[in-house]
């Protein structure tokens, strides 16, 4: 399988991500610590543009952004489950190198973990913490990025 261990990180971030807003209410997506913190929807469309990025980049295309409309969370989550089921197919068809996998490790795949934590410590803020889970022997599948 075509890179299988950056599509199966990217299926770990679908599955962590739709870990961390699942049964949220519409609300949620505007819940913000203030002094400039970034809300649930804020987060997600970073990760989004980030994700959107890579793919462009692994597609040799400069990918236009579409606007800053303001989006309602679940239109949020729908566009980035969106993006990822495309990247995935993208690194489905297109063998990467070990320094471009690399790359794509560390830098977009690592920010979108992180920002799936601090939706997670949102959520738990906003008295919905995530259940526990012991994510080692979650059942995570490479090429299946729809957790949600």
């Amino acid at each position: 399988m075509k890179n299988e261990f950056i599509r199966h990180a990217l299926a770990t971030i679908s599955y962590r991500f739709s870990k961390s807003v699942a049964y949220r209410d519409a609300d949620f997506g505007n819940f913000s610590l203030g002094s400039g913190s970034r809300s649930p929807n804020e987060i997600i469309s970073h990760m989004y543009s980030v994700l959107h990025w890579t793919a462009g980049l692994l597609e040799d295309k400069r990918k236009q952004e579409t606007g800053s409309a303001k989006l309602t969370l679940e239109m949020e989550i729908n566009r980035l489950i969106f993006e990822i089921n495309h990247l995935d197919k993208v690194l489905s068809k297109k063998e990467l190198d070990m320094e471009t996998t690399k790359r794509i490790l560390q830098g977009p795949f690592s920010d979108a973990l992180t920002h799936i934590g601090q939706i997670s410590m949102l959520s738990r803020l906003n008295n919905r913490p995530i259940e526990a889970e012991d994510f080692s022997s979650a059942p995570i599948k490479t090429g299946l990025t729809n957790y949600h």
